[in-house]
């Protein structure tokens, strides 16, 4: 009897220790890793393959993400013979396994976004983009799958923000012929997709803000990688069983989502954020960029700043000052959303400096408007963030706000007298004079001069610069 039970408590002992090494080995871990926003900065590339080989070497199922905007904001990449060559090379390098479709992917305009996406060894997708027969652009796949080793399916879905406009946020004029749906008006029809996939991510260039919108209305994503909105999550958020991640911007930072499966379910999930600066350099990678960042011509001197030119209106007055000059024309306005950097240390400024202020190769598009018009532009101008949006040249503004909602525009000359009632020659970009839904914006005459050559040849006019406390926009 003792002899049967020896047996059948041996036998169970084999059975229990049986189970658990089944159940341990049914777990699949799945690392993907992920950015967003790198607008084009280049320069920790080398650490960012040391990660990724680190992450390689120690797990079975790694993946590396973009969720879009890597073109854009680095003179040394825009400014490339072949415009945005070197981020496509760089992330061959490392290798990326997908991107999302961001809004500065259609900066270059349609013709080289065809050919960096056909340079490069990942897919770039995006659901809500329809491109018509006569659009230069490619139309891309909107869903991508992947498979591990044993079987485990990952379905990724792309979208892209869109404005009040209908657009995504760059120069309509780089997106004739293509239809941009609202994703959330979107979304409902990929549903059925996470039934054809054990882990549904939603590869998302939206902003926070619209991301948690998606998470509250669609609750069928396990996972939002995100972008847009530039935002830091050291841990990731949950909104409504969906996890939301995002990793700063620049390439600051690499995400780590940890996803551990079983029976084709998420049973647990964690995202970190690896401060790349921290990282040591891969070698090879290192010297790649440092042949790329040389670039004489990028790192010429034009000029010297007195004091820093430090914010949007110290930058942006410095910038119409110059469009003013440029064009001789009454008054100038730049839209904040196109001035790139915080601050021009003082000291020499160099021509990298400029583009990396103006990178999107805008041109200035002249016009005759009353007060009546102009303060139109500024009330739209306003309406799109519900702050001030512009800077300018020429004259000076009072926007008169009751919590935050604009209600009177005081227009005054550089002496502060009230603006008199005539027709003024004014200038703004072409983003503004295309993306802005105004009517008499339609009429405008292109001038074909670009917006960082105008400033180039300011600063070399005059110099030394010293625009510190310059401030014309004032919000009451």
């Amino acid at each position: 009897m003792k002899s049967f039970f020896k047996k059948t408590i041996t036998i169970l002992s084999i059975i229990l220790i049986s189970l658990s090494v089944f159940s341990q080995n049914d777990t699949t871990e799945i690392i993907i890793m992920h950015t967003n926003d790198m607008h084009a900065k280049i320069d920790n590339f080398a650490q960012l393959k040391t990660v990724v080989d680190k992450y390689k070497a120690e797990y079975e199922n790694v993946y590396l993400f973009s969720a879009g905007d890597i073109f854009t904001g680095n003179p040394v990449v825009d400014q490339y013979e072949d415009p945005g060559y070197p981020m496509i090379y760089l992330m061959n390098k490392m290798p990326y396994d997908i991107s999302c479709i961001g809004n500065h992917e259609f900066d270059y305009g349609q013709a080289k976004l065809n050919e960096r996406i056909k340079q490069a060894s990942f897919p770039f997708i995006s659901a809500n983009i329809e491109t018509s027969k006569n659009a230069v652009f490619k139309q891309p796949s909107g869903y991508y799958k992947f498979t591990t080793k044993n079987g485990i399916t990952i379905g990724v879905l792309g979208l892209l923000q869109t404005g009040k406009n209908g657009y995504p946020d760059s120069s309509p004029l780089k997106m004739k012929n293509i239809i941009f749906h609202n994703p959330l008006k979107y979304i409902e029809k990929y549903k059925t997709y996470k039934d054809s996939s054990d882990i549904f991510i939603c590869l998302s260039h939206l902003g926070l803000e619209t991301d948690e919108k998606l998470a509250e209305e669609f609750p069928f994503f396990d996972v939002i990688i995100g972008a847009h909105s530039h935002s830091t999550l050291p841990k990731g958020i949950h909104k409504n069983n969906t996890f939301i991640l995002q990793a700063g911007s620049y390439l600051k930072y690499c995400g780590v989502l940890t996803l551990k499966v079983a029976d084709r379910k998420i049973v647990s999930e964690k995202d970190t954020l690896i401060n790349l600066y921290k990282q040591n350099k891969n070698p090879e990678i290192s010297k790649l960029i440092k042949d790329f960042n040389n670039n004489p011509g990028l790192n010429k001197v034009i000029g010297k700043a007195e004091k820093a030119l430090t914010g949007k209106d110290e930058l942006g007055s410095m910038m119409t000052d110059a469009m003013r000059d440029t064009l001789k024309c009454d008054i100038a306005f730049q839209n904040n959303g196109g001035i790139r950097i915080h601050e021009i240390p003082e000291g020499n400024i160099l021509v990298k400096q400029v583009f990396e202020l103006s990178p999107f190769g805008n041109t200035f598009v002249t016009y005759k408007m009353c007060p009546i018009k102009i303060k139109k532009l500024i009330k739209y101008a306003y309406e799109i963030h519900n702050k001030n949006a512009l800077q300018v040249s020429g004259i000076n503004i009072e926007l008169i706000t009751k919590n935050d909602k604009l209600k009177k525009i005081v227009l005054k000359d550089k002496d502060g007298k009230k603006l008199p009632f005539k027709f003024y020659t004014v200038a703004v970009n072409d983003y503004m004079a295309n993306a802005y839904q105004l009517k008499f914006l339609r009429k405008g005459k292109n001038t074909g001069l670009l917006d960082a050559n105008a400033t180039i040849n300011y600063i070399k006019k005059h110099s030394p610069l010293n625009y510190k406390g310059t401030k014309r926009i004032f919000v009451k």
